[in-house]
This record gives C-alpha cells, structure tokens and sequence, in this order.
C-alpha cells in the first residue's frame, strides 16, 4: 500500500531505481520496459505537436518592428528625440528588447522571413524544455510530460514571433528554481545573471522578481526559514535589480514597466482585462481548477509558497491576455505535482541517458522544422505587400495615417516614411493616441488630427470609417488595394 496520501505535496521523494521512467511501483502490467516505451512514445508525440504548432507563416504585427530596432542598432543607429523615425513622440523609445532584436535581424539577413518563422518554433521547444524541467523535479516521466506540453499550449497566444516568447522561457526556469530554493532552501545565486539576460531581451523580467519576493515570503509565513535565511534569499531579487540596472540601457530601464503598462492599458488589446471566452484563459484555469481539486481530496496540506505560487498563477491568468502565459507557466509544476500526487507513485530521479535523450530529441526537431519553415514562411500573412510598389514611390519624409498593426511592417519595408503613429504606443502622449483612435473611428474633430499631422497618404482597411471618411469628405483617392487594406493620397 502507497505511502504517498502522508507525504507532503512539495516533498520529492528519491528513488534510486533509475531504471523505472515513472519511479515508484508500477501496475502489474507496467512493466519496467513498457513503462520506458510509453514515456518515449509520449515525448515523441508532444515534440512532434509542439514543432507542428510553432509552425506557421509569420502573422504577428510585432516583429516587423523587432527587425527594424535590430538592423537600426546594428547599423549604428541610437533612439533618443527627436525620434529617428516619427514625428510626433512624446518621449524617447527605450530599448527594452534590444537583444532579440539584434538576433532576429542577424538572422533574417541569412535566411530571410522564414528564420523568423523558425525562432516562433525553437521558442516553443525551448518553452517545453523548461517547464519539463521545472515538472520534472515533482513527477515522473508521463504526469510531467503532459503538465508541461498543457503549459506550453496554454501559454500558445503569447507565443508570436516576438521577444516576449523568451520572457515565458526564463519564467519557467525561474520558476523552477524557486520551487528547488521552496525544497532546500538553498538560494540560486545564477538567477542574478539570468536576470541580467532576461532585462536585455524583454520587459517581464519584473515578474521573475516577483517571484522570488513571493516566494521567500511564502516560506516566512510557512516558518521555513528565519530572518537570517530570509535576507540572503531576498539578496537574490535585489541584485537582480542590480543588474538590470547595470545593463546597457541603463537605470531608465527599471521605469519602463511603468511607462509601457501606463498607455498599454489604455490603448492595446492585449493590455486589457482577460476574456471568459479566451481558449487560453479557460485551459489556464482547467489547469489550477485540477490543482485545487487534487489538494481538496488530498490529507496534505499545501504549504504557503505553493498556495501563493497558484494565487499569483490565478491573478496573472484574469489580469490580461497577455499575461495568461505567465500563469500558465507558473502552474505547470503545481498540476504535475497533482497527477503524480493521483497516481499514488513516488518521484523516480531522472537519468542523465533520458536527458542526453530529450534535449537529442528537441534537437532533431528544431532541425528538421527548418526546411518546413522555409516553404511555410516565405509570404507573411496580413500585410499588404502588393502595395510595396506604390509606398515606395512616396517622398520620403512624408507623413503618412496607418493602421497602428501595420505600421511596424511599414517601419520594416519602407524606413523613408514618417506614420502619425506606430505600434510603439509607449512613446506617444495619451492625449496623441485618443485623437488618433477618434481619428480612425471618424469621431468629432477627426479632420483636425490629419491636418495637425500633416498626414497626405493613408494605410487603412478598406471598409473602415477612416477610409470612407477621407475618400468621400476630404476627397482623398486609392493608390491600390491589397489583403484588405487601401493605400489613400490626399488631392
């Protein structure tokens, strides 16, 4: 009879038979050897799942604008104000993705659109690779699998061709890490540099403090450590902070989150509260609702950092879309704790063949997708690129009225042109962007922001209200059509 019911939730418990993938006694017929082929045969499949889903011709708005920041970087360019691309900023851009930007630009100067394609697909690998590692430590071999490869589904609509891809990948190495500190109490002085990293390629490097600061004060609740322990882990968020000062940008980057959440809230989609109709929210929350199940039908209570680490999980699902991947990520090891915790089994320790076997087997797979990539990937999708021939012939200089979605392609394939507005929203006063979105829906008062602006040509979709009002009121005339989208000039 298991022992298990009487084993606290976030104890690990060894077993030395290294042989068994899911560690522990197996059913009669789980045999030692099936029990391999079954773990392997799962690997195969979520890996092959995981590269199919990354997969795809490039469609986000954002990393056209990526392209644009790394080649600017990479040709000696610097950001300040005046702005050396719009007219009309408010405030310097501040380069909180400098890093990935500068890799994606070097990249897609070898291998064109379809590199891009195939970072989306190495991020998605890489993603799966570190939440297995942070639900490896808690379950065995098939409960850890699939808590991952739901994670890794879950967190799908952040996973864009964009820079916060890697944030969600060193969230749940960070995550992982802490759960280990929860265990040992030993602090893991390498997240400082890890940190340092994470403030070079993406803003959510905040979150990973967070992390930390609620852990070490969950375990102080939980009478784990003293004030003693407690300080030296805290040392670890603190000189995190350090070094994200201490990167090139500077001590500005602290206050970035500030200023980008400031007009993100306000005025981008993803920055708005989650909605009960998102497929990924609902797969969140399965997630921890299975969580709060297996600890309602367990003996064991659950310690504080981990009923804190699924609050935080909860939070960040509801707050935005763009934060359900951080709560799926954060939940991944509480739901692999739950099924191994179901499967009344203790936790095999993992062989070095079995990882020397994974990371093989997410190797070949990131190979194999990039000739996949380069027939999937050689045409974007949304972007209106039978009209390159008409902006090209546009003076440079020139203002020009665009879809805030488009204008990072427009930033990337025609550099010579000046938008009201780009997809940069944080450098822009709030006053600007609710002229320019009244402008768009042809609210009082739109006729003033085109003059103010000096705009003479406009991108936009053709059956939107800005179309119709600039051709019928302002007698402005079609260049061309193309995906949806008309290229106006004024008369």
């Amino acid at each position: 009879m298991s022992n298990t019911g009487h084993v606290p939730l976030d104890t690990v418990v060894p077993n030395t038979i290294e042989a068994q993938p899911f560690g522990g006694k197996h059913p009669v017929w789980l045999t030692a050897q099936r029990a391999c082929w079954m773990s392997w045969g799962l690997a195969l499949v979520i890996v092959a799942a995981t590269t199919r889903v990354g997969l795809r011709a490039v469609s986000d708005p954002s990393p056209w604008l990526h392209l644009r920041v790394g080649q600017f970087l990479l040709d000696g360019g610097r950001f300040g104000l005046p702005d050396p691309w719009a007219p009309y900023p408010a405030r310097p851009f501040v380069l909180t993705e400098w890093l990935p930007s500068i890799l994606a630009a070097k990249l897609y100067a070898v291998s064109g659109l379809p590199a891009i394609a195939w970072m989306r697909c190495v991020s998605m690998l890489l993603l799966l690779t570190a939440t297995l590692w942070s639900t490896r430590r808690v379950a065995n071999a098939v409960p850890s699998l699939l808590a991952a490869f739901v994670s890794v589904l879950a967190a799908g609509e952040g996973m864009t061709e964009r820079p916060q891809a890697i944030s969600f990948v060193l969230l749940a190495i960070t995550v992982g890490a802490w759960w280990r500190t929860a265990e040992d109490l030993k602090p893991r002085w390498w997240l400082i540099p890890l940190t340092w990293i994470w403030a070079m390629s993406h803003g959510l490097w905040v979150v990973g403090l967070g992390v930390g600061v609620v852990m070490v004060v969950s375990l102080a609740i939980d009478h784990r450590i003293d004030r003693r322990q407690a300080g030296r882990l805290l040392a670890i968020p603190a000189l995190g902070l350090v070094a994200a000062a201490l990167t090139p940008v500077g001590p500005r980057l602290l206050l970035t989150p500030l200023t980008i959440g400031g007009n993100g809230s306000d005025f981008v989609g993803e920055w708005q509260p989650t909605s009960i109709r998102d497929p990924y929210a609902i797969l969140t929350l399965t997630m921890l609702a299975v969580v709060l199940v297996g600890w309602i039908r367990s003996r064991a209570v659950p310690p504080w950092w981990q009923l804190a680490l699924a609050g935080v999980s909860l939070v960040s699902t509801l707050a935005m879309s763009r934060t359900i991947a951080v709560g799926a990520v954060m939940a991944a090891p509480l739901l692999a704790q739950t099924l191994q915790h179901s499967l009344g089994m203790s936790v095999g320790r993992v062989p070095r063949r079995m990882a020397l076997g994974w990371l093989a087997l997410v190797t070949a797979a990131a190979v194999i997708a990039m000739p996949i990539a380069g027939a999937m990937a050689k045409t974007p999708v949304g972007v209106p690129e039978g009209l390159r021939p008409q902006l090209s012939a546009i003076p440079a200089g020139t203002v020009i009225l665009a879809e805030d979605d488009k204008t990072g392609w427009l930033l990337w394939v025609e550099p010579q042109l000046a938008p009201a507005i780009d997809i940069r929203t944080e450098i822009y006063s709030p006053a600007h962007l609710r002229t320019y979105i009244r402008t768009m829906a042809v609210q009082p008062g739109w006729q003033d922001f085109i003059r103010s602006t000096r705009s003479t040509f406009a991108l936009v979709a053709q059956r939107s209200p800005i179309a119709t009002g600039l051709t019928e009121q302002m007698g402005w005339h079609p260049l061309g059509t193309d995906s949806g989208y008309v290229l106006l000039a004024a008369p």
